[in-house]
């Protein structure tokens, strides 16, 4: 099992993720969304693309997981699809 203060460091890396890195693209204004992405070749040529991650971070209500097959990178792809997501449960 993982201990509350493992857990809670994963949670800050991916909201770290979202807020200055590679996850940025499913960022949320307002809401500190926690999240990954990710690449996944293929051997079609073409990467499939995903992103999980949940909002608001601090308090949960809303998981996430895009899977996009060979559609390109997890950050350029799956993330922005993940955010309309977000945005669309929080009723923006």
């Amino acid at each position: 099992s993982t201990s509350p203060e493992i857990a809670n460091q994963v949670k800050q890396w991916m909201v770290n993720a979202v807020d200055n890195g590679i996850a940025r693209n499913a960022g949320v204004s307002g809401v500190k969304v926690a999240g990954k992405t990710g690449t996944a070749e293929t051997t079609a040529g073409l990467n499939n693309s995903w992103f999980t991650g949940f909002a608001p971070a601090e308090s949960p209500k809303i998981v996430v997981t895009v899977l996009v097959e060979e559609s390109g990178s997890g950050g350029k792809i799956a993330g922005p699809i993940a955010r309309q997501l977000f945005d669309i449960y929080m009723g923006r």
